[in-house]
């Protein structure tokens, strides 16, 4: 990936992006004037979630496609971006397909044969001699099933080490994703906040005035004009004004008032049950059994370096063997 640009020093590096639902990572070679969107394509191209479909993440920030990445400081390389795939947080959506897991079959070798493999000592006249051959045969054959056996162990160790990597991806990629969340929590919270304050305040003096519509009119009713100001149709403030109109006016804002405070009732309702539901997630932080997954890794490392001491020694045997003979 690059990006052109007329003038001064512009800053380039690897910027480490990793795929949330299967913990995929990709290390892609970007400089700061590079377009958010820009890296959206190319994760597009490399594994398919569609850039609609694309959250990305940096920390607890959303980075929005119309910027450049020196906007949010990268690439660096003490931050990583997250991507999620919002098909993917969708309530009732199912889990993304199991890993595909391929791992190399190695074959065991061939039984020895001596029409295969010919030896000087397959004629020799003493038996004990003529043995030899089939022996150092049938070690060798042990000796490459046994390396069979642990160049399998050692391609499934590495297997398993690359899961565990990308579940660790997976965990982090959960704590960016809650960060996200209680940031955006905090920040909905206050203009909530904000909001309820202001509209009390708005609510209680348009009730007033729609409560005292009544007195207010009585009040216009009462106030008489002076003499030489009346006329044969006005004769109080009232007359002024249309009240029939007036009247229309306070009854369709009185609908509206009341249709606003059903709908501020439902937001309030909405906003209580999301702040319960983000309390719980919070509250919650359910730990993935990925420490017990590394422990029980590690501790098999000690089977690998077993067999590979074995291996050692076995080829360390062979040579022996093999020069005895050669003598």
């Amino acid at each position: 990936m690059s990006s052109s640009v007329t003038e001064g020093f512009v800053h380039q590096g690897k910027l480490l992006v990793h795929i949330a639902e299967n913990g995929h990572s990709y290390e892609l070679d970007c400089v700061e004037t590079t377009p958010v969107e820009g890296v959206m394509r190319h994760i597009e191209s490399l594994t398919g979630i569609g850039m609609n479909d694309q959250l990305v993440l940096c920390c607890h920030i959303r980075l929005e496609p119309q910027r450049p990445l020196s906007a949010y400081k990268l690439p660096a390389d003490d931050r990583e971006v997250f991507i999620f795939n919002k098909a993917r947080l969708q309530n009732n959506t199912p889990p993304p397909p199991p890993e595909q897991v391929d791992v190399i079959d190695i074959a065991d070798p061939q039984s020895p044969s001596s029409s295969h493999n010919s030896h000087p000592l397959d004629d020799a006249p003493d038996p004990a001699l003529k043995a030899l051959p089939s022996y150092e045969r049938q070690f060798r054959y042990h000796y490459h099933k046994g390396h069979a056996i642990y160049s399998r162990t050692q391609v499934k160790y590495e297997t398993c080490e690359r899961l565990l990597r990308e579940q660790k991806v997976q965990e982090r990629a959960v704590d960016v994703a809650r960060e996200n969340m209680e940031h955006y929590h905090k920040v909905i919270k206050q203009n909530y906040r904000e909001f309820m304050k202001r509209y009390l305040l708005q609510n209680r003096i348009h009730s007033d005035l729609l409560a005292n519509f009544e007195k207010e009119i009585e009040k216009l009713r009462s106030l008489k004009l002076h003499p030489v100001l009346q006329t044969a149709t006005r004769k109080c403030l009232l007359d002024f004004v249309k009240e029939e109109n007036l009247r229309k006016t306070a009854e369709s804002c009185g609908g509206s008032h009341r249709q606003f405070e059903s709908k501020v009732s439902q937001f309030k309702q909405m906003f209580v049950e999301v702040d319960r539901k983000v309390e719980e997630l919070s509250a919650s932080r359910a730990s993935l059994p990925i420490r017990n997954c590394e422990l029980t890794i590690k501790d098999c490392q000690r089977f690998i370096t077993e067999q590979k001491s074995i291996m050692q020694s076995l080829r360390l045997v062979s040579f022996l063997s093999f020069t005895i003979f050669a003598t």
